[in-house]
């Protein structure tokens, strides 16, 4: 039997790429392999955005065509608009997760068959600067990051 193919995608901040990076590497240490863009994946993880009402409407995007594009994948939705508003993710297709708290983040890796996590992250794709997450709440130094804010606390 192949190993399951796993695609990512991530809108928003670099809290919200540590974190899905964080997430992929546990799933490959675990058996994943990363899906090529030509073929269709079994596990889709959209880190969301909602910073404004376009954050939203591209996370619902982005849902939709993972979704048209990988019609048998079972869809894992995480980040502040998750945090915000589950339900509204809930209800979009293919979506079988929705992590409303990164504290959950353990306990859906041990569902997705994760059975040691990582201590943090040891790559960062094709960036050549590192990621050093210094908090775990969103800023609140401007009016557009309040949705955030209130998704993160």
């Amino acid at each position: 039997m192949p190993p399951p193919k796993l695609t990512t995608a991530t809108l928003g901040c670099k809290v919200n790429q540590y974190e899905t990076e964080y997430v992929r590497q546990a799933l490959l240490k675990s058996g994943y392999v990363d899906s090529p863009a030509e073929e269709p994946a079994d596990l889709c993880v959209v880190n969301t955005c909602t910073v404004t009402a376009e954050g939203d409407s591209k996370s619902r995007q982005v849902i939709r065509r993972l979704a048209r594009r990988n019609p048998h994948a079972r869809i894992v939705v995480m980040g502040c608009y998750a945090t915000r508003a589950p339900a509204e993710l809930e209800a979009l297709p293919g979506v079988v997760d929705v992590v409303a708290d990164r504290r959950e983040l353990p306990d859906l890796l041990g569902r997705l068959g994760a059975t040691e996590l990582p201590t943090g992250i040891d790559a960062f794709g094709t960036r050549h600067r590192a990621y050093v997450k210094v908090q775990e709440a969103a800023c609140c130094g401007a009016a557009t990051a309040l949705s955030r804010t209130f998704a993160r606390v």
